[in-house]
């Protein structure tokens, strides 16, 4: 990854910096990570980003 000194700034300025670590399983964006992950064919939709919030998105698929 090349050093992009103007997201940095960007990044700076509204408050934040990129992770220099991994995400947290036990994060809202690590789960919907996860989950992507284990069910490629499904497209996230808001539900499942309100389920990671809430901590209630499982991995295995939503599909009937």
């Amino acid at each position: 990854m090349s050093d992009d000194t103007d997201l940095r700034f960007a990044l700076q300025m509204a408050g934040a910096e990129l992770a220099r670590t991994p995400l947290s399983p036990d994060s809202p964006l690590g789960r919907l990570r996860l989950f992507a992950a284990a069910n490629p064919g499904v497209k996230l939709r808001g539900k499942h980003v309100q389920a990671a919030i809430d901590g209630t998105l499982v991995r295995s698929s939503d599909r009937p």
